[in-house]
Protein backbone atom coordinates (compact mmCIF):
# COMPACT_ATOMS: atom_id res chain seq x y z
CA UNK A 1 0.00 0.00 0.00
CA UNK A 2 3.01 2.34 1.12
CA UNK A 3 4.83 1.29 -1.89
CA UNK A 4 1.77 2.22 -4.17
CA UNK A 5 1.56 5.82 -2.53
CA UNK A 6 4.92 6.38 -3.11
CA UNK A 7 4.43 5.64 -6.70
CA UNK A 8 1.50 7.87 -6.81
CA UNK A 9 3.45 10.53 -5.38
CA UNK A 10 6.45 10.33 -8.05
CA UNK A 11 3.83 10.13 -10.78
CA UNK A 12 2.53 13.25 -9.56
CA UNK A 13 5.85 15.10 -9.02
CA UNK A 14 6.84 13.86 -12.90
CA UNK A 15 4.21 14.96 -14.22
CA UNK A 16 3.99 18.48 -12.75
CA UNK A 17 7.53 19.10 -13.14
CA UNK A 18 6.71 18.52 -17.38
CA UNK A 19 4.07 20.55 -16.99
CA UNK A 20 6.72 22.84 -15.17
CA UNK A 21 9.00 22.09 -17.80
CA UNK A 22 6.51 22.63 -20.67
CA UNK A 23 5.17 25.61 -19.37
CA UNK A 24 8.78 27.60 -18.93
CA UNK A 25 9.95 26.30 -23.05
CA UNK A 26 6.51 28.17 -23.81
CA UNK A 27 7.80 31.05 -21.71
CA UNK A 28 11.35 30.84 -22.96
CA UNK A 29 9.76 31.13 -26.78
CA UNK A 30 7.52 33.80 -25.92
CA UNK A 31 10.38 35.60 -24.71
CA UNK A 32 12.61 34.40 -27.66
CA UNK A 33 9.80 35.68 -30.64
CA UNK A 34 9.31 39.04 -28.30
CA UNK A 35 12.73 39.43 -28.12
CA UNK A 36 13.05 38.97 -32.44
CA UNK A 37 10.25 41.18 -33.06
CA UNK A 38 11.85 43.70 -30.62
CA UNK A 39 15.20 43.43 -32.74
CA UNK A 40 13.62 43.46 -36.10
CA UNK A 41 11.25 46.72 -35.49
CA UNK A 42 14.88 48.30 -33.90
CA UNK A 43 16.67 47.51 -36.83
CA UNK A 44 13.93 48.42 -39.21
CA UNK A 45 13.24 51.92 -37.04
CA UNK A 46 17.16 52.41 -37.28
CA UNK A 47 16.92 51.67 -41.19
CA UNK A 48 14.45 54.11 -41.84
CA UNK A 49 15.90 56.58 -40.07
CA UNK A 50 19.26 55.90 -41.63
CA UNK A 51 17.17 56.12 -45.42
CA UNK A 52 15.41 59.45 -44.07
CA UNK A 53 18.73 60.97 -42.67
CA UNK A 54 20.31 60.33 -46.13
CA UNK A 55 17.90 61.70 -48.63
CA UNK A 56 17.87 64.88 -46.43
CA UNK A 57 21.64 65.41 -46.70
CA UNK A 58 21.35 64.59 -50.43
CA UNK A 59 18.14 66.62 -51.29
CA UNK A 60 18.34 70.64 -51.53
CA UNK A 61 14.81 70.95 -51.52
CA UNK A 62 12.24 70.54 -48.81
CA UNK A 63 10.01 68.47 -51.16
CA UNK A 64 11.23 65.19 -52.53
CA UNK A 65 9.47 64.67 -56.02
CA UNK A 66 10.01 61.26 -57.70
CA UNK A 67 7.88 61.71 -60.39
CA UNK A 68 5.15 63.69 -62.78
CA UNK A 69 1.64 62.33 -62.69
CA UNK A 70 -1.45 62.91 -64.92
CA UNK A 71 -5.45 62.33 -63.72
CA UNK A 72 -8.27 63.06 -62.12
CA UNK A 73 -10.47 62.40 -59.17
CA UNK A 74 -13.32 63.52 -57.63
CA UNK A 75 -13.48 64.00 -53.59
CA UNK A 76 -16.99 65.53 -52.00
CA UNK A 77 -17.97 66.53 -55.08
CA UNK A 78 -14.58 68.67 -56.08
CA UNK A 79 -12.70 67.53 -58.57
CA UNK A 80 -9.11 67.82 -58.47
CA UNK A 81 -5.95 67.20 -61.00
CA UNK A 82 -2.95 65.14 -60.09
CA UNK A 83 0.14 67.26 -60.13
CA UNK A 84 3.13 65.11 -59.04
CA UNK A 85 3.61 62.41 -56.68
CA UNK A 86 5.33 63.32 -53.62
CA UNK A 87 6.05 60.76 -51.03
CA UNK A 88 5.35 56.80 -49.69
CA UNK A 89 5.54 55.74 -46.56
CA UNK A 90 3.99 52.80 -44.55
CA UNK A 91 0.46 55.22 -44.27
CA UNK A 92 0.27 54.94 -48.01
CA UNK A 93 1.34 57.84 -50.67
CA UNK A 94 1.29 61.24 -50.84
CA UNK A 95 0.24 63.26 -54.46
CA UNK A 96 0.10 67.19 -55.21
CA UNK A 97 -2.86 67.78 -56.68
CA UNK A 98 -4.45 70.81 -58.20
CA UNK A 99 -8.45 71.58 -57.62
CA UNK A 100 -9.85 72.04 -61.49
CA UNK A 101 -10.05 75.63 -62.28
CA UNK A 102 -8.58 77.34 -59.09
CA UNK A 103 -5.46 78.65 -58.62
CA UNK A 104 -5.24 76.10 -55.25
CA UNK A 105 -2.91 73.40 -54.36
CA UNK A 106 -3.52 70.30 -52.00
CA UNK A 107 -2.23 67.26 -50.58
CA UNK A 108 -4.06 63.90 -51.41
CA UNK A 109 -3.65 60.96 -49.12
CA UNK A 110 -3.84 57.78 -50.80
CA UNK A 111 -3.99 54.17 -49.32
CA UNK A 112 -5.02 50.59 -49.51
CA UNK A 113 -8.62 49.72 -48.64
CA UNK A 114 -7.60 46.85 -46.44
CA UNK A 115 -9.75 45.81 -43.21
CA UNK A 116 -6.78 46.24 -40.95
CA UNK A 117 -6.62 50.06 -41.75
CA UNK A 118 -9.95 50.50 -41.85
CA UNK A 119 -10.71 51.23 -38.36
CA UNK A 120 -7.49 53.73 -38.19
CA UNK A 121 -8.68 55.58 -41.01
CA UNK A 122 -12.47 56.48 -40.13
CA UNK A 123 -11.01 57.63 -36.49
CA UNK A 124 -8.80 59.83 -38.47
CA UNK A 125 -11.09 61.27 -41.03
CA UNK A 126 -13.83 61.70 -38.03
CA UNK A 127 -11.17 62.99 -36.43
CA UNK A 128 -10.47 65.93 -39.36
CA UNK A 129 -14.01 66.49 -39.72
CA UNK A 130 -15.05 67.39 -35.99
CA UNK A 131 -11.86 69.84 -35.55
CA UNK A 132 -12.32 71.00 -38.60
CA UNK A 133 -15.45 72.77 -36.70
CA UNK A 134 -13.84 74.16 -34.11
CA UNK A 135 -13.28 77.83 -35.16
CA UNK A 136 -10.00 79.35 -33.84
CA UNK A 137 -7.10 81.62 -35.22
CA UNK A 138 -4.20 79.29 -37.42
CA UNK A 139 -5.53 75.86 -36.96
CA UNK A 140 -2.95 73.91 -35.54
CA UNK A 141 -4.43 70.80 -37.16
CA UNK A 142 -4.00 69.83 -40.74
CA UNK A 143 -6.81 71.49 -42.77
CA UNK A 144 -9.39 68.73 -44.00
CA UNK A 145 -11.08 68.99 -47.20
CA UNK A 146 -12.67 65.90 -48.06
CA UNK A 147 -12.21 62.10 -48.31
CA UNK A 148 -13.88 58.93 -50.24
CA UNK A 149 -13.41 55.22 -49.51
CA UNK A 150 -13.57 52.97 -52.86
CA UNK A 151 -12.66 49.36 -53.73
CA UNK A 152 -9.88 50.68 -54.85
CA UNK A 153 -8.08 52.70 -51.94
CA UNK A 154 -8.84 55.58 -49.51
CA UNK A 155 -8.16 59.24 -50.64
CA UNK A 156 -8.06 62.09 -48.33
CA UNK A 157 -7.95 65.84 -49.40
CA UNK A 158 -6.02 68.11 -47.36
CA UNK A 159 -3.91 71.34 -46.62
CA UNK A 160 -0.82 71.00 -48.51
CA UNK A 161 2.63 71.05 -46.34
CA UNK A 162 5.89 72.43 -48.16
CA UNK A 163 8.18 69.72 -45.79
CA UNK A 164 8.10 67.67 -42.32
CA UNK A 165 9.60 69.07 -39.23
CA UNK A 166 13.19 66.80 -39.77
CA UNK A 167 13.22 68.26 -42.96
CA UNK A 168 13.18 71.73 -41.84
CA UNK A 169 15.28 71.74 -39.07
CA UNK A 170 18.05 69.60 -40.97
CA UNK A 171 17.64 72.36 -43.78
CA UNK A 172 18.16 75.10 -40.99
CA UNK A 173 21.06 73.82 -39.05
CA UNK A 174 23.08 73.57 -42.45
CA UNK A 175 22.67 77.40 -42.86
CA UNK A 176 24.76 77.97 -39.92
CA UNK A 177 23.16 81.06 -38.98
CA UNK A 178 23.51 80.53 -35.12
CA UNK A 179 20.84 83.57 -34.56
CA UNK A 180 18.37 81.91 -36.25
CA UNK A 181 18.54 78.81 -35.11
CA UNK A 182 17.90 79.88 -32.07
CA UNK A 183 14.65 81.70 -32.67
CA UNK A 184 13.56 78.61 -35.24
CA UNK A 185 13.91 76.64 -32.41
CA UNK A 186 11.80 78.74 -29.44
CA UNK A 187 9.01 79.20 -32.65
CA UNK A 188 9.18 75.28 -33.34
CA UNK A 189 8.82 75.30 -29.62
CA UNK A 190 5.73 77.15 -29.35
CA UNK A 191 3.44 75.69 -32.07
CA UNK A 192 4.20 72.62 -31.34
CA UNK A 193 3.07 73.61 -27.10
CA UNK A 194 0.30 75.19 -28.45
CA UNK A 195 -1.12 72.35 -31.24
CA UNK A 196 -0.62 69.55 -27.71
CA UNK A 197 -2.27 72.30 -25.75
CA UNK A 198 -5.39 72.28 -27.94
CA UNK A 199 -5.44 68.15 -27.88
CA UNK A 200 -5.08 68.74 -24.20
CA UNK A 201 -8.23 70.79 -23.59
CA UNK A 202 -10.01 69.20 -25.94
CA UNK A 203 -8.98 66.09 -23.87
CA UNK A 204 -7.40 64.01 -26.83
CA UNK A 205 -4.12 61.94 -26.98
CA UNK A 206 -2.69 61.85 -30.23
CA UNK A 207 -0.60 58.70 -29.47
CA UNK A 208 2.14 59.33 -32.20
CA UNK A 209 3.88 63.14 -31.79
CA UNK A 210 7.25 62.84 -33.79
CA UNK A 211 8.77 65.00 -36.20
CA UNK A 212 7.26 63.07 -39.01
CA UNK A 213 4.16 64.17 -37.74
CA UNK A 214 4.41 67.93 -37.60
CA UNK A 215 4.74 69.91 -40.86
CA UNK A 216 5.70 73.40 -42.28
CA UNK A 217 2.66 74.89 -44.21
CA UNK A 218 3.56 78.07 -45.70
CA UNK A 219 1.60 81.04 -46.19
CA UNK A 220 2.14 84.12 -47.69
CA UNK A 221 2.96 86.20 -44.31
CA UNK A 222 5.62 82.93 -43.36
CA UNK A 223 4.84 79.43 -42.01
CA UNK A 224 3.45 77.86 -39.14
CA UNK A 225 3.46 73.84 -37.73
CA UNK A 226 0.45 71.82 -38.11
CA UNK A 227 -0.14 68.24 -36.80
CA UNK A 228 -1.10 65.07 -39.20
CA UNK A 229 -1.69 61.71 -39.04
CA UNK A 230 -4.21 60.96 -36.79
CA UNK A 231 -5.06 57.63 -37.02
CA UNK A 232 -3.99 56.62 -33.37
CA UNK A 233 -5.72 59.17 -31.48
CA UNK A 234 -7.82 58.35 -28.50
CA UNK A 235 -10.06 60.12 -26.31
CA UNK A 236 -9.56 60.68 -22.33
CA UNK A 237 -12.10 60.28 -19.65
CA UNK A 238 -12.05 64.20 -18.49
CA UNK A 239 -12.08 62.68 -14.88
CA UNK A 240 -9.04 60.05 -15.36
CA UNK A 241 -5.53 60.33 -15.96
CA UNK A 242 -4.98 57.33 -17.25
CA UNK A 243 -6.46 55.55 -20.84
CA UNK A 244 -5.77 51.52 -21.32
CA UNK A 245 -5.23 50.84 -24.94
CA UNK A 246 -5.45 47.51 -27.08
CA UNK A 247 -2.33 45.57 -27.57
CA UNK A 248 -1.87 46.04 -31.03
CA UNK A 249 -2.18 49.62 -30.87
CA UNK A 250 0.90 51.34 -32.80
CA UNK A 251 3.33 53.81 -31.53
CA UNK A 252 6.93 54.81 -32.20
CA UNK A 253 10.10 53.73 -30.53
CA UNK A 254 11.76 56.49 -28.17
CA UNK A 255 8.61 58.71 -28.35
CA UNK A 256 6.32 56.29 -26.81
CA UNK A 257 6.08 57.13 -23.04
CA UNK A 258 7.66 55.22 -20.23
CA UNK A 259 3.82 54.61 -18.65
CA UNK A 260 3.09 52.69 -22.34
CA UNK A 261 6.19 50.60 -22.60
CA UNK A 262 5.99 49.83 -18.67
CA UNK A 263 5.85 45.82 -18.50
CA UNK A 264 4.14 44.18 -15.19
CA UNK A 265 5.23 40.97 -13.48
CA UNK A 266 4.65 39.35 -16.87
CA UNK A 267 6.72 41.15 -18.86
CA UNK A 268 3.42 42.56 -20.55
CA UNK A 269 3.74 45.58 -21.95
CA UNK A 270 1.37 47.68 -19.76
CA UNK A 271 -0.27 50.03 -23.48
CA UNK A 272 -1.48 52.62 -20.45
CA UNK A 273 -1.59 56.34 -22.25
CA UNK A 274 -1.33 59.12 -19.58
CA UNK A 275 -2.97 62.49 -20.14
CA UNK A 276 0.69 63.96 -20.57
CA UNK A 277 2.17 61.50 -22.62
CA UNK A 278 2.01 63.57 -25.76
CA UNK A 279 4.44 65.90 -23.66
CA UNK A 280 6.49 63.57 -23.24
CA UNK A 281 6.76 62.49 -26.66
CA UNK A 282 7.48 66.53 -27.03
CA UNK A 283 10.19 66.22 -24.95
CA UNK A 284 12.03 63.30 -27.24
CA UNK A 285 11.46 65.27 -30.16
CA UNK A 286 12.76 68.55 -29.02
CA UNK A 287 15.46 66.71 -27.30
CA UNK A 288 16.51 65.42 -30.56
CA UNK A 289 16.26 67.96 -32.89
CA UNK A 290 18.18 70.50 -30.36
CA UNK A 291 20.67 68.10 -28.81
CA UNK A 292 21.67 66.12 -32.36
CA UNK A 293 20.87 62.67 -31.05
CA UNK A 294 18.82 60.48 -28.37
CA UNK A 295 19.25 60.20 -24.33
CA UNK A 296 19.49 56.44 -25.47
CA UNK A 297 21.74 53.88 -26.87
CA UNK A 298 19.67 52.23 -28.64
CA UNK A 299 16.01 50.10 -27.97
CA UNK A 300 17.26 48.52 -24.99
CA UNK A 301 18.63 51.11 -22.99
CA UNK A 302 15.59 53.41 -23.51
CA UNK A 303 13.66 49.98 -22.52
CA UNK A 304 15.32 49.65 -19.37
CA UNK A 305 14.87 53.17 -18.44
CA UNK A 306 10.79 52.95 -18.25
CA UNK A 307 10.90 49.74 -16.14
CA UNK A 308 13.39 50.60 -13.83
CA UNK A 309 11.56 52.08 -11.27
CA UNK A 310 14.88 53.76 -9.75
CA UNK A 311 16.06 55.45 -12.96
CA UNK A 312 16.85 59.24 -12.99
CA UNK A 313 14.85 61.70 -15.21
CA UNK A 314 17.05 62.07 -18.40
CA UNK A 315 19.64 64.99 -17.89
CA UNK A 316 19.64 67.28 -20.84
CA UNK A 317 22.51 69.00 -21.52
CA UNK A 318 23.01 72.70 -21.47
CA UNK A 319 24.70 72.85 -24.41
CA UNK A 320 21.72 71.88 -27.11
CA UNK A 321 19.61 75.00 -25.78
CA UNK A 322 16.28 74.98 -24.34
CA UNK A 323 17.32 72.49 -20.97
CA UNK A 324 14.67 74.29 -19.04
CA UNK A 325 11.48 73.48 -21.69
CA UNK A 326 13.24 69.60 -22.43
CA UNK A 327 13.32 68.78 -18.34
CA UNK A 328 9.77 70.04 -18.27
CA UNK A 329 8.77 67.31 -20.37
CA UNK A 330 10.88 64.42 -20.23
CA UNK A 331 9.80 63.39 -16.09
CA UNK A 332 9.55 59.90 -16.14
CA UNK A 333 6.76 59.95 -13.80
CA UNK A 334 3.36 61.33 -15.73
CA UNK A 335 2.72 63.13 -12.75
CA UNK A 336 5.58 65.34 -12.11
CA UNK A 337 5.94 65.71 -15.81
CA UNK A 338 4.41 68.93 -17.10
CA UNK A 339 1.88 69.48 -19.84
CA UNK A 340 1.87 71.67 -23.39
CA UNK A 341 -0.38 74.09 -21.52
CA UNK A 342 2.04 74.30 -18.46
CA UNK A 343 5.11 74.18 -19.95
CA UNK A 344 4.23 76.74 -22.93
CA UNK A 345 3.10 79.11 -19.90
CA UNK A 346 6.54 78.80 -18.20
CA UNK A 347 7.92 79.54 -21.92
CA UNK A 348 6.39 82.72 -21.80
CA UNK A 349 6.83 83.69 -18.02
CA UNK A 350 10.33 83.18 -18.26
CA UNK A 351 12.75 86.20 -19.65
CA UNK A 352 14.01 85.78 -23.33
CA UNK A 353 16.86 87.89 -24.95
CA UNK A 354 16.00 90.80 -26.48
CA UNK A 355 17.62 90.36 -30.01
CA UNK A 356 16.00 86.74 -29.85
CA UNK A 357 12.43 88.51 -29.10
CA UNK A 358 12.65 90.95 -31.69
CA UNK A 359 12.88 88.08 -34.08
CA UNK A 360 9.73 85.96 -32.52
CA UNK A 361 7.89 89.24 -32.60
CA UNK A 362 8.60 89.27 -36.68
CA UNK A 363 8.63 85.41 -37.08
CA UNK A 364 6.05 84.13 -34.92
CA UNK A 365 3.76 84.28 -32.00
CA UNK A 366 1.70 82.13 -29.96
CA UNK A 367 -2.07 81.90 -32.16
CA UNK A 368 -0.42 84.05 -34.97
CA UNK A 369 1.01 82.48 -38.65
CA UNK A 370 5.12 82.89 -38.52
CA UNK A 371 6.12 86.31 -40.24
CA UNK A 372 2.85 88.84 -39.13
CA UNK A 373 3.72 92.12 -38.55
CA UNK A 374 0.22 93.28 -36.93
CA UNK A 375 1.02 94.89 -33.51
CA UNK A 376 -2.13 95.08 -32.63
CA UNK A 377 -2.85 91.27 -31.40
CA UNK A 378 0.10 92.16 -28.64
CA UNK A 379 -1.86 94.23 -26.83
CA UNK A 380 -3.03 93.55 -23.74
CA UNK A 381 -6.41 93.93 -24.30
CA UNK A 382 -7.48 91.61 -21.12
CA UNK A 383 -5.15 93.63 -18.85
CA UNK A 384 -7.73 93.68 -16.03
CA UNK A 385 -8.93 90.09 -16.15
CA UNK A 386 -7.87 88.46 -13.16
CA UNK A 387 -7.91 85.12 -14.62
CA UNK A 388 -6.50 86.13 -18.07
CA UNK A 389 -3.67 87.46 -16.39
CA UNK A 390 -3.21 84.13 -13.99
CA UNK A 391 -2.96 82.22 -17.19
CA UNK A 392 -0.38 84.43 -19.49
CA UNK A 393 2.56 86.60 -18.80
CA UNK A 394 2.50 90.03 -19.17
CA UNK A 395 6.07 91.01 -18.42
CA UNK A 396 5.92 94.69 -18.32
CA UNK A 397 2.70 94.70 -15.93
CA UNK A 398 3.94 92.13 -13.52
CA UNK A 399 4.19 92.66 -9.54
CA UNK A 400 7.70 93.95 -7.96
CA UNK A 401 8.14 93.02 -4.20
CA UNK A 402 9.64 96.11 -1.65
CA UNK A 403 12.87 95.73 -2.83
CA UNK A 404 11.70 96.63 -6.40
CA UNK A 405 12.12 92.95 -8.34
CA UNK A 406 9.32 91.68 -10.42
CA UNK A 407 7.42 88.57 -8.72
CA UNK A 408 7.94 85.55 -10.62
CA UNK A 409 4.75 84.52 -11.49
CA UNK A 410 5.28 80.55 -10.83
CA UNK A 411 6.60 81.37 -7.16
CA UNK A 412 6.99 78.38 -5.53
CA UNK A 413 6.79 76.17 -8.54
CA UNK A 414 9.30 77.95 -10.61
CA UNK A 415 12.07 75.91 -11.91
CA UNK A 416 15.03 78.47 -12.64
CA UNK A 417 15.76 79.25 -8.53
CA UNK A 418 19.32 77.35 -9.64
CA UNK A 419 19.60 80.09 -12.11
CA UNK A 420 21.79 83.46 -10.87
CA UNK A 421 20.44 85.74 -12.90
CA UNK A 422 16.42 85.06 -12.84
CA UNK A 423 17.45 84.88 -9.01
CA UNK A 424 18.45 88.38 -9.60
CA UNK A 425 15.98 89.81 -11.69
CA UNK A 426 12.66 87.77 -10.17
CA UNK A 427 11.46 87.86 -6.49
CA UNK A 428 10.02 84.39 -5.21
CA UNK A 429 8.22 84.35 -1.68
Amino acid sequence: MGTSNSKQKIDTLEQQQQALMKQNAELAQRLTEQEEANKRQHEATIEQMARLLLALAQSKNNETVIRDEKGEIEIEGTTYEIVQFVNRGGFGEIYKAKVKNKNMMVAIKVMENTPGIQEEIRNEINFLRLTKQIPIDNHPIIEFYGSKLTKEGIFIAMELAACDLVTFWLNKVSEGDAQDIIVSGIIIIIYVLRALAFLEKLSIIHGDIKPQNLVIVPSEQGFCIKLIDFGTVEKMNTLRAHLTVDANKSHTLYFASPEFLHRNSKNIMSRRLHKKSDAWAAGVMFYLLFCGGLPWKDQYEYENFCNDKDAKDVAVPADGGYKMIIELLLKKNPDDRSSAKDTLMQLKAHPVPNDVRQGLVQLARPGHYAGGSDRSSTRDTCNDDPNHRKQFAHPNKTKRDHVGKEKCRFDKACTKRNDRDHMKKYSHD
